[in-house]
């Protein structure tokens, strides 16, 4: 009995001391969190951990959106972190619930709109990105079921992105109309596009350029293959659509575009 009773104020100490230890996780302020985060990246109103947000987040400078998440305690011991995350930036707003590990992003019920002049100014993107793309307007109708990321490689992507409006500013104004792009479930990422009417007519699968096997996931650095069919159903487009070389009996022009 003696031996119980000596044994209880040991048990309590380091009760006290967990209870002190998930305490700290629960109530640590985003502000202190702030701190820890990588070079370039800041963020501004910040409050709250797991249940948190940050007014604004700034990338190198440029202002990327106010972001909200609410966090799952228990797998943070496991080594990743599992939660709820919206996403609001002008006129754009998407959010998703998401599971994150040093080697893994996957999100899942991706869903919101954003504005594509918006989504081009973000400071996230690499040079060879923005220099690819070209300046437009229109706005993305996102309602992606999951998208996955493994050691800096997509992965995963099923759902639809339906884009509205679409403008080219390149060199002078040029209205493509409404697509779809549609992800299909499968070993590697395939994107099919269509036309939802308007000036253009495209058929069109976007696919990473993998360069070994036809079941390997996309290499570093994200090269992909747009393949397929355009045709102009608004005469307006027919020079500017040459680029492509001759078209068919149909009028089609042959897409094959790569990025690296």
């Amino acid at each position: 009995m003696r031996a119980k009773v000596a044994r209880r104020p040991a048990i309590y100490g380091i009760a006290a001391l967990l209870a002190a230890l998930v305490g700290l996780f629960v109530w640590f302020p985003a502000r202190l969190a702030a701190r820890a985060l990588p070079s370039g990246v800041a963020c501004e109103g910040a409050a709250g951990l797991w249940d948190g947000r940050c007014d604004d987040l700034r990338i190198r400078g440029g202002s990327a959106g106010a972001i909200a998440w609410r966090l799952r305690r228990w797998p943070l011991f496991l080594g990743h972190a599992k939660g709820t995350a919206d996403w609001q930036h002008r006129a754009s707003g998407v959010s998703a619930t998401f599971d994150l590990s040093r080697r893994r992003v996957a999100l899942k019920d991706l869903r919101g709109v954003a504005d594509v002049a918006t989504l081009r100014a973000l400071p996230i993107w690499p040079q060879g990105i923005i220099d690819a793309w070209s300046p437009g307007e229109g706005r993305l109708r996102i309602d992606l079921a999951g998208l996955e990321v493994q050691d800096g490689r997509l992965t995963r992507i099923v759902g639809v992105v339906d884009a509205d409006g679409l403008v080219s500013l390149d060199r002078e104004r040029a209205t493509l109309g409404d697509l779809r792009l549609a992800w299909r479930d499968g070993p590697v990422p395939l994107g099919e596009i269509s036309d939802r009417g308007g000036p253009l007519e495209v058929r069109a699968s976007l696919r990473p350029v993998t360069g070994v096997a036809a079941d390997a996931p996309a290499p570093p650095g994200g090269a992909w293959r747009l393949t397929g069919t355009v045709r102009a159903r608004d005469a307006a487009w027919r020079p500017r659509l040459q680029v492509f070389g001759p078209p068919d009996a149909a009028g089609r022009h042959a897409l094959s575009v790569e990025w690296r």
